[in-house]
């Protein structure tokens, strides 16, 4: 007898991506695995700084145009960890709440 596994809910094609509520503003987040790679080469680059690194970031996970919109408001410190925060949480499907206990359990 074959065994068939439904994977609808688990695994998902195309562009159908994540948003981020900020504001009255619904951001696009581009979730796609070659957006995650290279993210995570930014984030694996030693020339570039953390500033740098998070603006490269931004721009690919929502496009150059949202990120620098984002970019220019004026956030405070805590806002800005979390809006960072929120963009790679989102990418992975995750909470804000377990990315943080990630980056805990990474320290």
């Amino acid at each position: 007898m074959n065994n068939i596994i439904d994977t609808k809910d688990l695994i998902t094609f195309g562009e159908d991506f994540p948003k981020l509520l900020i504001g009255d503003k619904a951001y696009e987040v581009n979730d796609l695995k070659e957006t995650a790679d290279k993210i995570d080469e930014v984030f694996n680059d030693t020339k570039l700084s953390q500033k740098e690194k998070e603006t490269k970031i931004m721009e690919l996970a929502l496009g150059e145009e949202n990120a620098k919109e984002l970019m220019a408001k004026k956030l405070n410190v805590k806002s800005y960890r979390n809006l960072v925060q929120l963009v790679m949480a989102t990418i992975q499907g995750i909470t804000l709440e377990e990315f943080k206990k990630q980056i805990e359990a990474k320290n």
